[in-house]
């Protein structure tokens, strides 16, 4: 049996209907084959303009009690336990809250750096203590990690040894220059008790 086809008119209406019902995103997505962002669109455009003030918790779903908790800046581990619900659905509420916001790729960006963060985090205090985090560096920064590293790091050894030898060769050379000067000095000691010795013998004719 063929599978019927939705227009545009008929998805909105089932995302409406179903987030009415209190289905989840990843649900919706799923039965009206959207984006997280077109289904996110619709549905603050039917309840985006409730204030926070006027929303009844006590009536409302765990879903959207989480949703209101994350848009007063509730960490995932408070919604946790005021709702008193696993960790699992808070990660999921929170990739919604993320889509209804309209900041789409963080749910990629957490799934791949899930049990990464800790370094991805020291690496962004690293940039924003060198004040990197301007679009500009952040190329620069991407440009330079899309080299091969091995090459770099050997290319980066390459240069710290012909420094080291650059300092040798200039050590050497400043002895050299003292070496030089003592005999210019010594010379020069000589050629004065020559010349001294000359003035004398004519005095003495």
């Amino acid at each position: 049996m063929n599978m019927q086809v939705l227009n545009k008119y008929d998805k909105e209406q089932l995302v409406i209907k179903l987030h009415k019902d209190g289905k989840t995103m990843r649900d919706i997505a799923h039965a009206a084959h959207l984006s997280f962002g077109d289904i996110g669109k619709i549905i603050r455009r039917i309840d985006g303009q409730v204030n926070d003030d006027d929303i009844n918790l006590g009536n409302k779903s765990k879903e959207s009690k989480a949703l209101w908790l994350f848009k007063n800046g509730k960490r995932p581990i408070d919604v946790a336990i005021e709702l008193d619900i696993p960790y699992d659905e808070v990660t999921e509420l929170q990739e919604e809250y993320w889509a209804l916001t309209q900041l789409y790729d963080l749910p990629l960006v957490y799934q791949q750096l899930k049990y990464d963060f800790d370094s991805f985090f020291e690496l962004f205090k690293l940039l924003k203590k060198n004040k990197m985090l301007s679009k500009q560096h952040i190329s620069k920064i991407l440009k330079y990690a899309g080299h091969d590293l091995s090459s770099l790091e050997n290319k980066i050894r390459k240069l710290t040894n012909e420094i080291i030898d650059l300092e040798l060769m200039k050590k050497d050379l400043n002895n050299a220059i003292m070496l030089q000067r003592a005999q210019l000095s010594d010379l020069g000691q000589v050629i004065t008790k020559y010349q001294h010795a000359i003035e004398y013998k004519h005095q003495q004719q």
